[in-house]
């Protein structure tokens, strides 16, 4: 394991070749390096066994394979980490099931955003462009915002389908803003409301096929309006799946009316 652990460009070609078997010319493109950098770990991995070299193709042997399975997640931990250590050290995690948070660097290529002071309840501006072409939403929040249920009722009457996740604090918010038009727009065939039962949900959650935006509650337990955003696939997919946890305890109402 020092192999790889000691050397990140080791680690890298490791984790590259679970993709499958590489060229030379593959290889050297995905990383944008002279194949003569390439030669030293790739001999080094050659000679550890963890790689085969086969008519010119590289690839991964059996143990090298499982090795980068399991070194897969934790790399992407610390890619996640690496620039915005902070950040993630304020974050209370506890909304997060142990199945996804073990999964949680799976979140890449992601910025942290977060509104101006004078106007802390703008959204950003790629956030509201990715949802106006998104063919299908997926939210969950436990906090008001204020800017929301117009947004996703004006969303919805355009016919992408929504799912709609509330807590029980925030649903009571909305009967008293917004009952008539949220009503209107659950008649929508499109529209789905649900509330969680749980007791930890997330300030946020929005995940489209196109998007994935995430706000966490601080260790204080306060929102500060600083959410993860990104369009990465593999962010997608792990929203999608922190989404389908919380619909899971969740029960779908027909009407906002109690």
């Amino acid at each position: 394991m020092d192999t790889v652990w000691f050397s990140d460009k080791r680690r890298k070609l490791l984790l590259f070749l679970l993709e499958g078997a590489k060229g030379p010319e593959e290889i050297k493109d995905a990383f944008d390096v002279s194949w003569h950098s390439l030669i030293l770990p790739l001999k080094e991995l050659r000679e550890d066994e963890l790689i085969l070299n086969n008519d010119s193709m590289y690839e991964l042997s059996s143990i090298g394979k499982m090795i980068a399975e399991n070194v897969k997640p934790i790399d992407g931990i610390l890619n996640l980490l690496e620039d915005n250590t902070d950040y993630w050290a304020d974050r209370d995690l506890g909304e997060i099931p142990p199945q996804l948070l073990d999964r949680i660097g799976e979140i890449d290529d992601y910025t942290i955003v977060e509104p101006d002071l004078n106007n802390m309840f703008e959204l950003p501006e790629r956030f509201l462009q990715s949802l106006h072409s998104a063919s299908r939403i997926h939210v969950v929040f436990s906090i008001y915002h204020p800017l929301y249920p117009r947004l996703y009722c004006q969303i919805a009457r355009k016919g992408i389908p929504i799912e709609l996740i509330l807590t029980e604090s925030v649903l009571l918010r909305m009967r008293e803003d917004c009952m008539e038009e949220m009503e209107n727009v659950l008649q929508l065939p499109n529209m789905q409301l649900f509330v969680c039962d749980k007791n930890t949900v997330p300030p946020s959650l929005v995940n489209t096929d196109r998007m994935f935006l995430a706000g966490l509650f601080t260790k204080g337990g306060r929102y500060d309006h600083r959410d993860v955003l990104s369009f990465a696939k593999g962010s997608i997919e792990w929203g999608r799946c922190l989404f389908d946890y919380y619909k899971k305890d969740s029960r779908e109402l027909s009407s906002l009316s109690p």
